[in-house]
């Protein structure tokens, strides 16, 4: 109770000392006892007025640490309220008693005096706060050996965003120590007491000479890809951290995996997919996986009629749905089903297919760890080949308007069955009799985080302490993001005329020795060892490049491509699919009755 009222007893100190002062410079310390009387008169207003005028704005619920503008303009609002109100009132009465009194001045004071008052009031009410907050904000940067010694790299917004944040003690026990920029302009200046020290090619020598324990770049609009500036930070061994500043209640993170993608991460218009998916049926084969479940969410932000989840495995769809419905509510129940069922039964797709009539059937579902499936690509061919020829049969005969393939980079000229039968899938939509149904693909390159992809692997080694398995060291692949992957996905759906085959810029290539170093030094202690295993069964040292900009053409859609494809005529189609199945029933070797189909499948060496 004391302490929610010291500051307005300090409040009201502070307003009858701007008065007396006002007071006393206008009549230059010779007040007569006239005035004095006036002014006795107009205390007791002007205290009601502006304690009341402060109590509204919000100051009293304000907290000192994070003084700032918010807290200036409270202040000006509260006395700026009491003096205009103390004005008029002084002046009404006035006004009321003139006829009753020999002298109209009962209350009224000459106009002067209330500005100054006002002035004075406003200095000492908020000098107070912003007092008390930068007493705080010193002693966090006077604190002793057991506080955190925060290097800061930028000194623009961001920056003086992430150093007013550490003083005001958002971030515990901290102190800025130092800011690194690479603009001369900014050299040998300081925010907030916090010296610009030098530029970003300084790194090591500032966290040497400042004792530095973290690093936080403070980058609000990068002007370029920030990965050198992230490898240089971590190559110092410290924790680091990225803070944009772009909006209230923006706290510096941790780096994420795509953060060392090589580029920044690709974010798409999708106005126009809104537009094309809001009210429709959509249904996802392969719904409960990396991009099927990616894909949902995306969905359901689109108002989408329905949304059918299709997949065999019932355990990731109950988990997305749980997770889903936890976002959206009721929005989920009554948007969004989950069946379960394979794109291997025909049956299964003609029930749910038929059931929902779907507008758009996205087709995910697919075996695509390259190992696995050249020990067992008989399971590929069933699941990959023939799970999209019978998915896209159903979708035909029931008259789904758009069907999109998830297919891969590894489709390009391929060296192993997973690649092999994924192109086979790609040659089968673009060659099935359509009816009016439009079909299209999608390709892209390795997705970041997926189940079984690199990157969880590589974590799950570094936090157990190593070793770091690397199949080559001079293995490379391109990476997307499962966002970016979800979201191309979907362009391909709102500008797709049928028949194309759509694919990404993905930008360069990230050699995989260089991912799994800069993961040891995110995750790591940086002395996990990695050790080199030889290449797997069926995998290139070098993926094939998905872009060629001399012969594909560009989209309206940024960074979105279409690439040739050759056509085939579906009789020829169909008796590699009865070959395929009768090498099947008769336990034939796939592998070279999928040579025989594609002449670009040759084994990797």
């Amino acid at each position: 109770m004391k302490k929610k009222l010291l500051w307005p007893t300090l409040d009201a100190l502070f307003t009858v000392a701007g008065l007396l002062v006002s007071v006393a410079f206008y009549f230059s310390l010779h007040v007569s006892q006239a005035r004095l009387i006036q002014m006795t008169r107009t205390i007791p207003v002007l205290l009601a007025a502006t304690l009341l005028g402060l109590m509204i704005s919000g100051i009293y619920r304000s907290l000192l640490r994070y003084a700032g503008a918010d807290t200036f303009l409270q202040a000006i609002t509260g006395t700026l309220a009491g003096t205009g109100v103390t004005y008029l009132v002084s002046l009404i009465i006035s006004l009321f008693i003139q006829g009753y009194e020999a002298s109209p001045q009962w209350i009224l004071m000459p106009r002067p005096i209330y500005f100054m008052q006002w002035v004075i009031t406003l200095f000492l009410v908020a000098g107070s706060r912003f007092l008390i907050r930068y007493r705080e904000a010193g002693s966090h940067k006077r604190a002793g050996k057991d506080t955190k010694r925060i290097l800061i790299i930028g000194a623009g917004y961001a920056g003086a965003a992430m150093i007013r944040d550490i003083q005001n003690g958002r971030y515990g026990n901290a102190a800025a120590v130092a800011i690194l920029d690479d603009d001369p302009q900014k050299q040998n200046s300081s925010i907030s007491r916090v010296p610009v020290a030098g530029t970003t090619d300084q790194i090591e020598s500032a966290v040497e000479k400042y004792g530095a324990d973290e690093i936080v770049i403070a980058i609000a609009t990068p002007k370029g890809d920030l990965t050198d500036l992230l490898n240089r930070c971590l190559a110092t061994g410290l924790h680091v951290l990225l803070y944009s500043g772009a909006r209230e209640g923006t706290e510096a993170r941790e780096i994420n995996i795509a953060d060392l993608l090589g580029r920044p991460e690709q974010h798409l218009d999708m106005t126009g997919v809104q537009e094309y998916l809001a009210g429709k049926t959509v249904m996802i084969t392969g719904g409960g996986g990396s991009i099927g479940s990616e894909l949902c969410r995306q969905i359901l932000a689109f108002t989408p009629k329905k949304l059918i989840l299709y997949d065999i495995s019932e355990n990731y769809m109950y988990d997305l749905f749980f997770e889903l419905k936890e976002k959206y509510g009721e929005l989920v129940t009554n948007t969004v089903v989950l069946e379960v069922g394979s794109v291997r039964d025909e049956e299964s797709l003609w029930r749910v297919v038929g059931r929902y009539k779907p507008d758009i059937v996205i087709h995910a579902a697919a075996h695509k760890h390259v190992p696995l499936m050249e020990n067992s690509a008989e399971q590929a061919v069933l699941n990959n080949v023939f799970g999209t020829y019978k998915t896209a049969k159903v979708a035909v005969e029931c008259g789904v308007k758009r069907f999109v393939l998830i297919s891969t980079d590894k489709a390009v000229n391929p060296t192993n069955v997973m690649g092999a039968s994924k192109r086979l899938a790609e040659i089968i939509i673009s060659s099935i009799p359509n009816g009016s149904t439009e079909f299209m693909a999608v390709r892209f390159g390795n997705v970041l985080g997926s189940h079984g992809s690199v990157v969880p692997i590589f974590e799950r080694q570094i936090k157990a302490g190593g070793p770091v398995t690397l199949t080559d060291p001079e293995i490379i692949r391109y990476f997307m993001t499962i966002p970016e992957a979800a979201s191309l996905v979907l362009q391909a759906v709102s500008i797709a005329r049928g028949g194309e085959l759509f694919i990404l810029d993905m930008g360069e290539p990230v050699k995989i020795r260089d991912l799994a170093e800069k993961m040891i030094r995110l995750y790591g202690t940086g002395r996990e060892q990695i050790i080199c295993t030889g290449l797997r069964p069926g995998e290139k040292l070098y993926e094939e490049l998905l872009l060629d900009r001399e012969t594909d053409k560009a989209t309206e859609r940024d960074r979105i491509y279409v690439t040739p494809q050759d056509h085939y005529d579906w009789e020829t189609v169909r008796s590699w699919l009865s070959g395929l199945e009768t090498a099947i029933d008769q336990h034939r070797d796939i592998k070279q009755a999928l040579r025989e189909i594609l002449p670009t499948y040759h084994e990797a060496r």
